[in-house]
C-alpha cells in the first residue's frame, strides 16, 4: 500500500556517483528535507524526493548539481505527462488506481515465515479454510479467533501469529518439536527396544535402568523403567528418558522386476492460459479440455506488477499438458540392480541417519522374474523408544 501513495503522491528519483554520496545525505539533513528510497548499486547512490520536497531541493541547490547528478520523475505525474494529449490513457491510469484504492480493503498477498517440517501449502489451506485468502475482507479479519483455531486445526503448530499489514497477511508460525508429538512431556512413561541388539552404552536422565552393558535384548524389551520403587517415598512414576545404543543387525530386502511399465512422453503438447484474479480463475484463453488420455499437467503462475513495481493480486497462470505413452520395457541386470540400490536407500535412510555403521553385506539373487537384493548393516544406534506408562 505504501508503493501505491507513494505512486499517486509521485516523487522525483536522484541518482549521482557514489563519491558524492554522503555529500548530498549530509545536503539532505542539514536542510532537514525528508527522503527515501535510498539504494546504492553499481557505484551510484540514489533516493527519491517527493515533489514538494524536490522543489525545495531544487531551490537550495540552484544550478549547481552533484557528480553525476540525474533527475526523473516518477509515479502517477510521469504517467500523466508521458500521455499528455491522450485523455483515454491517461483517464484509465486514473480509473485503474481507484480501483486500487477501493481494493486495498482486502487482502493482496499471504506471506508464510517459520515453517520446518510443515509446508506452507498446508498453512495456506488451512487458513483458506478460516477465511484467510487472496480476496479476504481484511475489516472482516478476526486475527485471534483465526489464530485460535489454527492451533487447533493444524496438527504440529505450536505458535502463529497473523499480521494484516496493509493488503499484506503475514503469517509467522512455530511449530512443536517430534517429541512434543508424540508423548507428553509430563506423563510417566518407559524406554524400550525399537530392535533386538546388544547394550553398548546407557546413559540414563530419567527412571531406572532394567538392562546393562553387554546384555541381548529383544524388540520391546524394557531398557529404562518409569516406575521407581523407593523405601521413603513408595513407588512413583516419572518420565523415562536418556539413550540406550546398541550392536544391531537391520535387514532390508527389496525386489525389482525385470519386466516394467515405463511413462514416455511422446513430445506432443497443449498449453491453455488464464488470469487469476485474488482467488477467482478466469479461463480467458483457449478451451477447458484437452484431447489427450493420458497427459501431465505442469502450471507456472507469474504475478503481474503495476508499472513494474507495484505488486497486484492478479496472476498469469499458464497450463502445459504433455502427452506420455505407457510401454513395456524389459531392464537389464544393471538397470534394475541400480534401481534396487535406489529403492534401498530410501527405505533404510530414516533408520540409518543417526547410526554408526560398522560393516554392510549384501546379497543379490534372483527369484523367478525379479532381482532381489538383501543388505544386511551392522550398527551402532540408539535403540530406545518412548512409550507412555497408562495410569487408567
Amino acid at each position: 500500500m505504501e508503493h501505491i501513495l507513494h505512486f499517486i503522491r509521485s516523487y522525483y528519483r536522484i541518482t549521482l556517483a557514489e563519491t558524492d554520496g554522503k555529500s548530498a545525505l549530509d545536503f539532505l539533513i542539514s536542510q532537514d528535507i525528508p527522503f527515501h528510497g535510498l539504494e546504492n548499486e553499481n557505484g551510484t547512490l540514489s533516493f527519491c524526493l517527493f515533489i514538494s520536497d524536490f522543489k525545495r531541493y531544487r531551490r537550495l541547490r540552484a544550478e549547481e548539481r552533484f557528480v553525476g547528478e540525474r533527475r526523473e520523475l516518477c509515479g502517477l505525474f510521469a504517467v500523466l505527462r508521458r500521455y499528455k494529449g491522450r485523455i483515454g490513457l491517461a483517464a484509465g491510469a486514473i480509473l485503474a488506481l481507484a480501483l486500487i484504492i477501493c481494493s486495498s480493503f482486502f487482502v493482496w498477498d499471504i506471506t508464510v515465515t517459520g515453517t520446518e517440517h510443515l509446508s506452507d501449502k498446508e498453512i495456506l489451506d488451512a487458513l483458506e479454510e478460516n477465511g484467510v485468502k487472496l480476496g479476504a475482507y481484511i475489516p472482516s479479519l478476526d486475527t485471534e479467533k483465526i489464530e485460535q483455531k489454527m492451533i487447533l486445526d493444524v496438527d504440529g503448530l505450536s505458535w502463529i501469529s497473523l499480521n494484516l499489514r496493509g493488503t499484506v497477511a503475514a503469517v509467522e508460525v512455530r511449530e512443536r518439536s517430534e517429541d512434543a508429538t508424540s508423548i507428553d512431556t509430563q506423563a510417566p512413561s518407559n524406554l524400550v527396544a525399537a530392535f533386538d541388539g546388544q547394550i553398548e552404552a546407557l546413559e540414563v536422565t530419567g527412571g531406572v535402568a532394567a538392562v546393562a552393558r553387554g546384555q541381548i535384548v529383544k524388540k520391546g524389551d524394557l531398557l529404562v523403567s518409569g516406575i521407581i520403587d523407593s523405601n521413603a517415598l513408595g513407588y512413583r512414576l516419572v518420565r523415562a528418558r536418556g539413550e540406550v545404543t546398541a550392536r544391531v543387525t537391520l535387514t532390508y530386502t527389496v525386489e525389482i522386476p525385470y519386466q516394467t511399465t515405463e511413462k514416455v512422453y511422446t513430445g506432443s503438447f497443449e498449453k491453455q492460459k488464464s488470469v487469476k484474479i485474488f482467488s477467482k480463475t478466469l479461463n480467458l484463453f483457449g478451451k477447458d479440455s484437452i484431447s489427450y488420455e493420458n497427459c501431465d499437467r505442469i502450471e507456472t503462475e507469474k504475478r503481474v506488477y503495476l508499472f513494474g513495481k507495484i505488486k497486484l493480486p492478479v496472476f498469469v497462470r499458464e497450463t502445459t499438458y504433455a502427452e506420455y505413452e505407457w510401454q513395456e520395457k524389459t531392464l537389464t541386470e544393471s538397470e534394475a540392480l541400480a534401481r534396487a540400490y535406489e529403492e534401498l536407500y530410501k527405505i533404510s535412510e530414516a533408520e540409518l541417519e543417526n547410526a554408526e555403521i560398522l560393516a554392510r553385506h549384501t546379497h543379490i539373487s534372483e527369484s523367478g522374474d525379479r532381482l532381489v537384493l538383501r543388505e544386511e548393516v551392522e550398527c551402532i544406534l540408539n535403540i530406545a523408544e518412548e512409550v507412555k506408562i497408562e495410569t487408567g
